[in-house]
């Protein structure tokens, strides 16, 4: 067993529950006040108590390797100070100052948001939970048994057969030809880290690169969750229902009204308009885009769910 006491107190505020809840990452269990979960195929048991993380892994785990994935050495009160720009935001970030974007790995992650298209959390941790079950390998922690994602080796190897008897419906069939397209290169995730932004979601939802089952809003989720690229501003239905109240006074109020009449007429967003969205948001927040969203995400579940 590896053990780690983490200190806190040199790193702007953090607050596990709200990571672990924030709808970036899925499969962490709550289990007796400790976090459970897995990272780049590690299992972690995390608890916090005030300014201290202990963390604790049957699998070789180094202290840089969890603070890179709390992403602890974010300014964090430089980013709250820099995005709370009107009284939405604000409200957002007192709210959930202490949440964090975590750093997930990329392939970890392009397979789970694959999964999670048109699902609501529920259901994509039960479809993830079949999918690691089924494909992954077995970990076991405090007499409690957690799995892996399966790797693109392991999928690229599978048939359609296989995957939707994990429950993954028409995913099953994004998922296998985005698992046989990445073992087939396996400079792909390499590329895709050293590309700025704009390029990266270009090639990833439309071009060369485009991967199956990987639109506009999964090409942010990717990137930001995955790849670490802040300025990517996902937008699914939460995020369409609250972006007028979110960005009001911080864009012109004939654009404001453009995309509120438009997002209220329809469900999603389609490809101009997603792009309109998320380009008037990173000139707003810049390369925070991407904590912005999230705390817009947040406040409105919690707070303005059913509005």
């Amino acid at each position: 067993m590896n053990e780690i006491s983490l200190d806190l107190s040199p790193y702007d505020l953090f607050n596990a529950d709200y990571c672990f809840t924030s709808g970036q990452i899925f499969g962490w269990k709550k289990i007796n006040g400790y976090w459970y979960g897995v990272t780049k195929c590690k299992l972690l048991k995390i608890y916090q108590k005030e300014n201290t993380l202990l963390i604790d892994s049957e699998d070789d785990i180094k202290e840089k390797e969890v603070v890179d994935f709390l992403r602890l050495e974010d300014h964090k009160n430089d980013i709250d100070r820099k995005i709370a720009l009107n009284q939405f935001m604000s409200g957002a970030i007192s709210r959930f100052s202490a949440v964090r974007i975590l750093k997930q790995d990329p392939a970890e992650t392009i397979i789970s948001y694959i999964c999670a298209q048109n699902k609501n959390i529920p259901a994509i941790e039960k479809m993830i939970y079949e999918l690691s079950r089924m494909f992954g390998f077995k970990k076991e922690m405090d007499s409690i048994s957690f799995y892996t994602l399966p790797n693109f080796s392991k999928i690229s190897n599978l048939c359609l057969k296989d995957l939707l008897t994990a429950g993954l419906g028409y995913r099953a069939k994004y998922l296998l030809e985005t698992g046989r397209r990445i073992q087939g290169d396996n400079t792909l995730i390499d590329e895709i880290a050293n590309m700025e932004y704009h390029e990266a979601w270009k090639k990833m939802a439309f071009g060369e690169m485009k991967l199956s089952g990987v639109g506009p809003k999964v090409a942010d989720c990717i990137l930001l969750y995955g790849f670490g690229k802040m300025e990517a501003f996902p937008i699914d239905i939460w995020i369409s229902r609250t972006y007028a109240t979110a960005m009001e006074g911080l864009i012109d109020d004939e654009n404001l009204d453009f995309f509120r009449n438009m997002i209220y007429a329809k469900k999603n967003p389609g490809k101009r308009l997603y792009l309109e969205l998320g380009d008037s948001a990173r000139k707003v927040f810049g390369k925070y885009a991407g904590y912005a969203q999230l705390y817009m995400y947040m406040y409105r579940r919690n707070y303005f769910r059913y509005l």
